[in-house]
């Protein structure tokens, strides 16, 4: 009797464990490289929905996007640096290009809290 319930459950468990795979969405990549307000509006409100719906975000900022990945001295923060900070708050994971980073003459230290460094090219 517990042989066959354990048989039971090894093939339930056989069959759960392909579907379980098919149920995990893949990440949604959302690179910019421009601070355009409405491109980076549109892009980040796409994201936003798909976060919505239970999909991973990962954004990638390079070029001149990386300017929307760092703290701005005057304390002014535009709607993108706004939706930058949200999107990190609700689980994105926002990665910025290095070599962009210095090019634009910032560092490590000027990035939002939650901005990541992405790997050296």
């Amino acid at each position: 009797m517990i042989s066959r319930i354990l048989r039971i459950l090894t093939v339930l468990a056989v069959i759960a464990l392909p579907l379980s795979a098919l149920a995990a969405k893949e990440p949604i990549y959302i690179n910019l490289a421009a601070n355009d307000p409405v491109k980076v509006s549109m892009a980040l409100d796409a994201g936003r929905q798909y976060s919505e719906k239970g999909y991973p975000i990962v954004i990638y900022l390079n070029d001149k996007a990386v300017l929307l990945g760092v703290q701005v001295k005057s304390g002014d923060v535009s709607k993108e640096q706004e939706a930058i900070r949200q999107a990190i708050a609700t689980g994105a994971m926002v990665i910025i290009c290095p070599s962009c980073l210095e090019d634009y003459g910032f560092t490590r230290n000027n990035l939002v809290q939650g901005v990541m460094v992405g790997a050296e090219h």
